[in-house]
């Protein structure tokens, strides 16, 4: 139910994109994709990310919400998803290592269609989830499961959904940018900001069951 839930959510999201679209795997562009780092979570998964500031092509390169998903889709990845405490600060360590400002994470708040169920609201506290990975983001009145910053623009706690025009629906990591240390805080997704993408499972099935001759 959970699943059939968030993927009802996700299909939410694509919708209220509009005319932009969630890109499709290119299966050449997976097979070489670039790695930046590895990582094993405390189950003993491993992940492989990309950091948008090493790579070249890509050195100087600051987008919006939606196109550093893309630009991570198009390579069987997504914008990271930080589902555990541990991942978390894992990334926080790589913001401090480059000096890196800020990223996209694929964090988003349910704020389009099929977004006003009752377990959803308020969607600033119970809304959110990894975009990339369909799993929940705990509550944000959970302060020690999260790590939102205690201040922001307004200097009130995150989120808080402080600019009027399009509200901040999307999760980005700022690295000290309000003497905070390195905090998750909600942004308006039409910033445009570096990005890590991480393996996308889902996505480098799709391309296994499509094109079994390509090395993944």
């Amino acid at each position: 139910m959970l699943l059939q839930t968030l993927f009802m959510v996700v299909c939410g999201l694509t919708a209220v994109t509009a005319q932009r679209v969630l890109a499709l795997p290119d299966p050449k562009s997976c097979a070489k994709r670039v790695k930046h780092a590895l990582w094993t979570d405390p189950l003993g998964n491993t992940h492989n990310y990309f950091f948008s500031w090493l790579h070249p092509a890509t050195a100087s390169l600051e987008v919006d919400w939606l196109d550093a998903r893309n630009v991570c889709r198009r390579h069987c990845m997504d914008a990271v998803s930080l589902e555990t405490l541990q991942e978390n600060e894992f990334i926080k360590q790589q913001l401090a290592r480059y000096g890196v400002k800020y990223i996209w994470t694929s964090g988003r708040k349910c704020d389009f269609d099929g977004c006003n169920r009752a377990d959803l609201q308020p969607t600033i506290v119970n809304g959110w989830f990894w975009s990339g990975s369909e799993a929940k983001v705990p509550p944000t009145d959970q302060r020690a499961l999260g790590d939102w910053s205690n201040t922001g623009g307004d200097g009130r706690p995150q989120p808080d959904n402080r600019e009027d025009d399009e509200g901040e629906p999307c999760l980005a990591i700022l690295n000290n940018f309000y003497n905070d240390g390195i905090k998750w805080h909600d942004v308006a997704c039409s910033h445009e900001k570096p990005f890590i993408c991480e393996d996308s499972e889902q996505l480098l099935n799709f391309v296994r069951s499509r094109n079994p001759e390509v090395p993944l």
